[in-house]
């Protein structure tokens, strides 16, 4: 199931109208355990401007996703694993491109290098206390081409269980065209 901004709203309020007694929005509550060996799974759309949704998984070839006309990009991530989820992660670095309208000479800056995700939606539970099996996060990036410059993302997401497992999709270019 690919999950949307419309379906995750729609969660959070069902749940809060049915007093729903779990701290989790979606997935269910577990007890976080003292070890886990298995591998998450990380899941991370783009909502393009024109209401395009492109989905990458860990598993995926996607390297390029063009953004037709530029516009703001939802990026929204979801992590799970049936044991517990401690992070959902998205890691994105701009790219800068400007050309002198005088010379035509194109200057680049960026990617940079990331200390920190760019959102991340960690929980700081530890072994024996309540945890959830998915997490999600989610962010907006103002992805333009004009004729004196572009901004475009360089983004990948991480899925990170209570085990320290970490499973990232592979990273992906978004460009304005």
């Amino acid at each position: 199931m690919t999950l949307t901004l419309r379906f995750l709203i729609l969660t959070i309020i069902t749940a809060a109208m049915m007093g729903c007694t779990s701290h989790c929005p979606l997935g269910q509550e577990i007890v976080i355990p003292s070890s886990d060996a298995t591998d998450p799974s990380v899941v991370m759309d783009f909502h393009l401007p024109n209401g395009t949704i492109v989905t990458v998984t860990s598993g995926s070839t996607t390297s390029t996703v063009p953004v037709p006309g530029g516009g703001k990009v939802t990026v929204i991530v979801n992590a799970k694993d049936p044991q517990g989820i401690q992070d959902s992660q998205i890691w994105a670095a701009d790219i800068t491109t400007k050309i002198d309208p005088n010379t035509g000479i194109t200057t680049r800056s960026g990617p940079g290098l990331l200390g920190a995700p760019t959102a991340s939606n960690r929980d700081s539970g530890s072994a024996g206390q309540k945890g959830c099996t998915e997490r999600v996060v989610s962010t907006n990036l103002d992805v333009s081409k004009s004729p004196t410059g572009s901004v475009s993302y360089e983004v990948h997401a991480a899925g990170v269980n209570f085990g320290g497992k970490n499973v990232a999709t592979p990273l992906v270019t978004l460009v304005a065209q």
